[in-house]
């Protein structure tokens, strides 16, 4: 089944070939061979060709509410405008999630947004004890978690929170530690010390000591963000498995 608002079927592998229709979500396909470089051979009705393997899920594990919400049309691996050149498309999909939650609000404990870029939430006060209202927002280690989409596939909307930032620092679950200096688009950078941690998700940046481009649920006055910001010696690197 297709997971994008849209996608470019296309005559072969890559987006330089050309596009024989586009399938909407939640469309059936059927998948005649693949994958090759992250893309399937797929049949929909008269049209054969191949789509980007970061849209299309089986059909066990497909979940109507992705179908709920608004992406750029005719999606392709690698279309979200801001994702950095030259990642998986794995390392895509995790950035138009992360996207997809900017706006939304902090939420202790929690993790999950809405797939229609409405009902934010709010949270005032000083977490842990801060007071929420709204349906929506996920703390720091909840985004990570939703983002990755561990410890398995889960729509935006299911609010989970498997992990905290002892977890992500501490264990290996289904992450490992990389070096600080060798952390690339995707990973997170992480702490914890005395009970008190942050985590956040790396874009870009030349310098991984210095000021990096970072998606985060930062805190109850500013929600989840795409900042820029500068991540202290204390943060640890950690790479989801598969990547």
């Amino acid at each position: 089944r297709v997971t994008a608002t849209s996608l470019n079927l296309r005559s072969g592998v890559g987006t330089s070939n050309a596009i024989l229709t586009v399938l909407s979500c939640g469309a059936r396909v059927t998948v005649l061979g693949g994958p090759t470089t992250g893309w399937w051979n797929i049949r929909s009705g008269a049209f054969t060709g191949w789509a980007s393997g970061a849209y299309l899920v089986a059909e066990a594990g497909f979940d109507p509410a992705v179908c709920g919400g608004t992406t750029p049309p005719a999606m392709d691996a690698g279309t979200p405008t801001t994702t950095p050149p030259g990642v998986a498309p794995e390392v895509s999909q995790m950035f138009s999630l992360a996207r997809s939650a900017v706006g939304y609000s902090y939420y202790w404990g929690h993790g999950s947004w809405g797939t229609d870029g409405r009902d934010h939430g709010s949270c005032s006060g000083s977490c842990p004890s801060c007071s929420h209202t709204g349906r929506y927002g996920a703390d720091c280690s909840g985004f990570v978690a939703k983002v990755w989409q561990i410890p398995s596939a889960s729509p935006v909307t299911t609010d989970r929170h498997p992990y905290s930032t002892y977890n992500f620092v501490n264990s290996t679950t289904h992450w490992s530690r990389v070096a600080r200096t060798a952390v690339r688009p995707g990973d997170a950078l992480t702490y914890n010390t005395n009970g008190a941690g942050h985590i956040v998700l790396f874009e870009s940046g030349s310098d991984p000591w210095g000021s990096v481009w970072t998606y985060e649920a930062r805190g109850c006055s500013t929600g989840i963000v795409h900042n820029l910001r500068t991540v202290g010696s204390n943060y640890v690197g950690i790479r989801r498995e598969g990547l």
